[in-house]
């Protein structure tokens, strides 16, 4: 339910890509390189958390920006979501404007290294 609300609020100006679950979203990062990755804290197959780190170890996919949303206890997830240095954080349920508003802070963001793909 929530990849459906994230993909309708962002699918009028962003190329939207889905996965259901941690192996599907790494069989995906193979070949796609996405501006922005919207990571559910509670993730089939490894916590949100889990599968950040993995991202973040890899050079090329470590570089995308994560927004985290979560429906567990938002000042702990808020608080950890920042120590692991995630881009944005939402709590569930999360409004559409703010989720809007937050990606193309994002991604509108200038890229120190290179320019941005198109979302």
């Amino acid at each position: 339910m929530v990849r459906q609300l994230t993909r309708m609020a962002l699918a009028e100006q962003y190329t939207c890509l889905e996965a259901a679950d941690a192996e599907s979203a790494y069989n995906l990062l193979d070949h796609e390189h996405p501006d922005l990755i919207v990571l559910d804290w509670v993730l089939p197959g490894l916590s949100g958390p889990n599968f950040f780190k993995r991202l973040q170890r890899d050079r090329q996919l470590g570089q995308i920006p994560v927004i985290i949303v979560s429906a567990r206890g938002e000042e702990m997830v808020r608080k950890t979501a920042s120590e692991l240095g995630v881009s944005g954080y939402l709590p569930k349920p999360f409004n559409v404007r703010a989720l809007r508003e937050l990606v193309a802070k994002i991604v509108n963001q200038p890229d120190e290294s290179a320019q941005s793909n198109a979302a």
